[in-house]
């Protein structure tokens, strides 16, 4: 073959990949291929937000099952939230909540990894004190402690984001029973898409 006959058939294949190139970017933004890529990126993102509540429900049992559950469960909280900040562009919110049936102490851990600063206050029903208030950077926690009467116990949560007002409400009965509560509201963001959900994971048991 003489040389302007390979040149010839070089220029016919680059006119073939072009058109080719041209085709398959029509076809990639067909509003199909789109709505599937979009289905497709935001259950990558729900998948992830049932596995974080899963795993916050996990943390919220295995704390009540040590000596100091208090303790664990704010530590279990803050690295696995720690951990997900890392992973994601995530933001979370947590309240891990302990009340003693022998004692009649309540505790809560505030955790703040909203990537914003936080304010707000913690109010509880017959107890001593009646309430307190929080300020937390981000990445920062807060234990709060409280006396309470047994019976039935009402806790407020009022906190601020941005200007945004937030009001969350638990009710348990402390009478000669341990209760454990773990409560997050997490959010994820990718690729211009965002989730969200608030859970709850509680467990009661009888004082050993």
């Amino acid at each position: 073959m003489t040389s302007r006959g390979k040149g010839q058939m070089f220029m016919i294949a680059a006119i073939f990949m072009i058109v080719g190139f041209v085709l398959l970017k029509n076809l990639l933004s067909l509003p199909e291929i789109s709505q599937a890529k979009a289905f497709q990126d935001t259950s990558y993102l729900d998948k992830n937000l049932e596995n974080v509540h899963d795993e916050f429900a996990y943390l919220t049992g295995a704390a009540s099952l040590q000596s100091d559950v208090n303790r664990s469960g704010g530590e279990y909280f803050y690295n696995f939230s720690r951990y997900i900040s890392g992973e994601f562009d995530a933001r979370i919110l947590y309240v891990f909540i302990f009340s003693n049936g022998t004692t009649s102490n309540f505790s809560a851990t505030v955790g703040n990894f909203a990537r914003n600063n936080i304010s707000g206050t913690f109010n509880v029903t017959g107890s001593t004190p009646p309430g307190r208030t929080f300020a937390l950077n981000h990445t920062r926690d807060a234990a709060l402690e409280f006396n309470t009467t047994s019976g039935w116990i009402n806790v407020t949560l009022n906190y601020t984001i941005q200007n945004r007002e937030t009001v969350e409400r638990f009710s348990f009965n402390a009478s000669t029973r341990n209760y454990a509560i773990g409560f997050f509201d997490v959010s994820l963001q990718e690729r211009g898409f965002f989730a969200r959900f608030k859970g709850t994971y509680n467990r009661t048991w009888v004082v050993g």
